[in-house]
């Protein structure tokens, strides 16, 4: 493993981006959509939007 040294500036920056997206619609969506994938469910064109 590799160790990486950032100024805490950029840890805090980084803290609260994770944050926002993880409260963001499309990061609720893409956790849904993994899901789907590791239940084998399977989709069509239509499901996904195009």
């Amino acid at each position: 493993m590799e160790v990486i040294t950032i100024p805490k500036e950029k840890l805090e920056q980084m803290k609260q981006e994770i944050a926002f997206l993880r409260n963001s619609t499309i990061y609720k969506r893409l956790l849904e959509f993994e899901e789907n994938i590791s239940n084998e469910r399977k989709f069509t064109r239509d499901d996904l939007g195009f």
